[in-house]
């Protein structure tokens, strides 16, 4: 069970915009999902039925047809990449382990970056609430690798050890100018904040040649289910 951290009342500011922010996602996701999907779900058996009209229509409507069910779609499809990006209904569905490796895909699929992955055998059962941040930390941590350079491999590693719960984000890249341009430390402090949320620790690591160590940590206590 979470266990309470007192925060200062800027903490507590902090933390209601992050958690209003997460409230308003979920409900925009879900409005999108049940309403617009409704619309654009109706909007395409229409145009299946005006297909099927007697007499037949001419090949010029059919085709204009064809066109706008195909542009609904790619809306459809769309909506359904914004769904997924305000609120992950694999997280929901499948649990952390399953969003950590659907991000990881979604960013370096497409790239020659070689990623790398390792997961306890079995989840443990976390809250809601912990599951979503640990999950937005990890995005946090992805961003800043995506700014660096010359990253050719990273790397996440999940462990459960001694009743600490950590996960350990590396890669081998340098620091870019854009890097310099848009300080990480923006984005360690929102990391620090949600981490300290759940009582746990974040350490960021430079080695000599700019590969960067990323871990947080935290009591598995304070993130699981009863």
């Amino acid at each position: 069970m979470s266990i309470p951290i007192e925060e200062t009342p800027l903490e507590g500011l902090i933390t209601h915009l992050q958690n209003a922010a997460e409230s308003k996602n979920t409900a925009l996701s879900h409005e999108l999902h049940d309403e617009l999907g409704g619309l654009m779900g109706a909007a395409v058996m229409d145009l299946d039925a005006v297909r099927r009209v007697k007499p037949a229509l001419s090949q010029n409507a059919l085709n204009r047809l064809d066109r706008v069910k195909r542009t609904l779609e790619q809306a459809i499809d769309l909506k359904r990449r914004v769904i997924e990006e305000l609120r992950p209904s694999i997280l929901d569905n499948f649990g952390l382990f399953a969003a950590l490796r659907w991000q990881l895909k979604k960013t370096w699929g497409n790239s020659d970056v070689v990623s790398t992955e390792n997961y306890p055998d079995v989840e443990p059962r976390f809250e809601s609430h912990a599951a979503t941040t640990l999950f937005r930390i990890a995005q946090e941590a992805t961003s800043i690798t995506v700014k660096r350079a010359s990253v050719k491999s990273t790397g996440l590693a999940v462990s459960v050890d001694h009743g600490r719960f950590c996960m350990r984000f590396s890669d081998d890249g340098t620091p870019s100018a854009d890097t310099q341009a848009t300080d990480p430390a923006m984005i360690l402090a929102s990391m620090q904040h949600r981490i300290r949320s759940l009582g746990g620790s974040v350490q960021l690591l430079w080695t000599e040649a700019g590969a960067m160590l990323l871990t947080v940590s935290m009591p598995l206590s304070n993130i699981v289910s009863d």
